[in-house]
């Protein structure tokens, strides 16, 4: 029985060792500079940082059930007190159900954030592309927008 695990142990290494390769490929491949994107992150085991437009996103791996998690995340704005949360919220929920598709809105505390994230068992290149981008585009699109629209401030680096 203990060899078994010692098998699986190097099986989701592996699996984060091609995880991290491919998410490194794919931020070299949209134009970032690699040792400007790693940062340290709480609760993470590879965490990086980019800019698209005004979105800072946010990609780490963190341990999952298995497998670690890929998640992608931009903090869209911050509200505050003159924010009518309850407008904004439904105005979220909407574009999540009918604008937005592999990714959704989110809250934490006073910030909006655009998320998405999957576990690393079976991912590709392609789906590591993709989440990137989907968040990149979706967060720079909607952060000056949603402050147009409600206020508060845009999201950015914390």
């Amino acid at each position: 029985m203990e060899s078994n695990l010692g098998l699986f142990d190097n099986g989701r290494e592996a699996n984060l060792t091609s995880t991290v390769s491919m998410v490194e490929d794919v931020l070299v491949e949209l134009g970032h500079f690699l040792n400007e994107c790693r940062v340290e992150m709480p609760d993470t085991l590879h965490a990086w940082r980019v800019v698209k437009g005004s979105a800072s996103v946010r990609i780490s791996l963190a341990k999952g059930g298995g497998y670690a998690t890929l998640r992608v995340a931009a903090p869209v704005m911050t509200t505050d007190a003159r924010v009518d949360h309850l407008v904004l919220y439904r105005k979220l929920l909407v574009l999540n159900a009918n604008q937005l598709s592999g990714a959704a809105f989110a809250t934490r505390q006073n910030e909006i954030l655009l998320v998405a994230e999957r576990s690393t068992l079976d991912l590709d290149r392609s789906e590591v592309l993709d989440l990137i981008r989907r968040v990149e585009n979706y967060a720079d699109h909607y952060d000056d927008l949603l402050v147009d629209e409600f206020g508060g401030r845009l999201g950015g680096l914390d």
